[in-house]
């Protein structure tokens, strides 16, 4: 008797000790889910209305933003992380991170891993660590941009702390702060853009520079560059609304996401918004009632776009002349052709479907999404050789010689002045990878150091300095160019991984679960992380990682992960 007693004592100790530690742990948790909501709020909120001195140095404004809100709050949480992660070690319950990572995960490690062995063996360290001034995205931010989407994606505040699909309150508080930061940011760009300046932006500023800058963000390509990250979970949310609630709101959102991007004059907004469209296209393929949803998407964007042609032509003594791609979307001919074209085909779906009956064409649907879906990449691709084959030949003078056609369009010569001098950046950029040692190919520079290690070279800081005076050049204007300078081969194939796998794991968890998901919000978010990263990669194939673009990947991403998880565990 004495024994069972005492066996029963002891039980009920241990019971009572693991009860303590769950207690303790969970509070931690909770803690670092809180300080991760308030950071995400602050990001998404705040920081893209942020500014110090108007456009002086709003960049180095913005990094300090970033950099003072990571310090305070996100390095505790991660912290707190640690230390929940050694508790789950402690009861030999790590599996759950452990077992559980996913190829988003994978990426983002190879991304962050190549970057610190960049780092290391980079001759410029403290350029390194901090990036360029303005900017600064050496080492230390993107280890902190790979904190964030590790912290996001297992700490992102659902309702119930993950037991129920949809937010609770502090996700809301975030999804709703996000649309009204970002919105306020749209709001503003699009005035600008009609000589409206309600914050007193452009005062002390030459009328010249209106046209290189606006909104709260600063630099035109910076603002493409933000907007063309953060639009798809707008966009995805409203492609995804069941409710028709939901539907107008994020459809009003949208129309301003579509009208800032056609007035804010860079052409990498349209290449990005190609990318995005193709994704959400091939997305669409799943259903004939998703490919409802595109076609309407499509359709409030093309009728976005005129609607904006409209306002160009009504306030013609406001309006800001734009650069000619801006002006073929909306006051050109090409948002009409893509507004018939999207309502034909909305039209003839819709009489296909009332004709044949809905449940006949979703049956016989299931044969034609893998053709749809190759004919567009295929369609995608062609379309991209084509291009290049046409640049190359007209450059080279091959279709003078065969043909006796020359193409003066400014898109299709490339010469020093194509894409805003970026033929010469690019020329400039590949001399200098080809003069590397095989070390420094391998693994580049150092994070960030394109101007450190170009004007470390004589020949070069001189060519540089020629062309571009008084100017310094401090990146290639191609991230995917710039990252082969500043961290190699292994790393801008590390960086591609992470891209890949990115699209691939939300892609098949989209195709997967989207059907059987209650949750608008969780379906959303999971596209959103795919459509994010092709409207990233390709806006920034002309141009670079800078703190107003980059963070916000690693945010959506973190944010996909973090559905797809939720996901993950209600079907499991």
């Amino acid at each position: 008797m004495d024994q069972l007693t005492e066996r029963n004592e002891q039980e009920k100790s241990v019971e009572n000790k693991d009860k303590g530690t769950d207690w303790f742990f969970g509070n931690i948790r909770d803690a670092a889910q809180f300080l991760t909501g308030c950071w995400m709020f602050l990001m998404l909120t705040i920081f893209p209305l942020y500014f110090g001195n108007k456009y002086h140095e709003i960049g180095g404004y913005k990094f300090s933003f970033f950099s003072g809100t990571s310090t305070l709050i996100l390095f505790p949480a991660a912290v707190l992380a640690v230390v929940v992660l050694l508790g789950k070690m402690m009861k030999r319950d790590c599996g759950e991170w452990r077992k559980e990572i996913s190829l988003a995960d994978i990426g983002v490690l190879l991304y962050m891993g190549a970057s610190v062995i960049s780092f290391v063996l980079s001759d410029f360290r403290t350029d390194a660590w901090e990036g360029v001034s303005g900017w600064n995205m050496g080492l230390r931010t993107q280890l902190l941009m790979g904190a964030s989407y590790f912290l996001i994606s297992r700490f992102f505040p659902w309702r119930n702390g993950e037991e129920k699909r949809g937010t609770g309150l502090a996700g809301k508080l975030i999804l709703y702060g996000f649309f009204a930061g970002s919105g306020i940011t749209f709001i503003l760009g699009i005035l600008n853009r009609f000589g409206v300046d309600p914050l007193g932006m452009y005062k002390g500023i030459s009328s010249s520079y209106q046209i290189l800058f606006l909104s709260t963000i600063g630099q035109a390509t910076w603002y493409s560059s933000y907007v063309c990250t953060v639009f798809a979970i707008g966009l995805c949310i409203f492609f995804a609304a069941k409710s028709n609630k939901i539907r107008i709101a994020s459809g009003l959102y949208c129309v301003l996401g579509f009208m800032t991007l056609v007035t804010q004059n860079s052409d990498s907004a349209f290449a990005s918004l190609a990318l995005l469209f193709t994704g959400l296209f091939v997305a669409a393929c799943g259903s004939p009632d998703k490919m409802e949803r595109f076609l309407e998407t499509a359709i409030l964007g093309a009728a976005s776009f005129k609607a904006i042609g409209f306002l160009q032509w009504g306030f013609s003594d406001r309006a800001l002349e734009l650069g000619r791609l801006s002006v073929m979307f909306s006051r050109g001919w090409l948002s009409w052709l893509l507004l018939l074209f999207f309502s034909i085909c909305l039209i003839v779906l819709l009489q296909f479907e009332e004709k044949k009956g809905k449940a006949a064409v979703e049956k016989e649907w299931g044969k034609w999404k893998k053709k749809l879906r190759l004919i567009c990449i295929i369609g995608v691709l062609s379309a991209a050789v084509l291009a290049l084959l046409l640049i190359i030949g007209n450059t080279a003078g091959i279709w003078e010689k065969w043909f006796g056609i020359t193409f003066h369009n400014q898109y299709l010569l490339f010469d020093n002045k194509w894409g805003s001098d970026r033929g010469f950046t690019w020329k400039a950029a590949a001399g200098m990878f080809a003069e590397m040692t095989p070390l420094r190919k391998l693994f580049g520079a150092g994070p960030d150091c394109f101007k450190a290690y170009s004007y470390s070279i004589p020949e070069y800081a001189d060519l540089l300095y020629q062309y571009w005076k008084p100017n310094i050049l401090t990146n290639a204007h191609n991230e995917f160019l710039n990252l082969l300078i500043c961290i190699g081969i292994v790393g801008l194939l590390a960086f591609l991984a992470m891209l890949g796998m990115g699209v691939w794991r939300f892609f098949k968890a989209w195709e997967k679960k989207s059907e059987g998901t209650e949750s608008t919000w969780l379906s959303a978010f999971v596209l959103a992380g795919m459509l994010s990263i092709l409207a990233y990669a390709g806006h920034n194939f002309f141009c670079y990682q800078q703190v107003c673009c980059t963070p916000f990947l690693f945010i959506v991403m973190g944010l996909a992960e973090s559905a797809v998880r939720i996901n993950e565990r209600k079907h499991s």
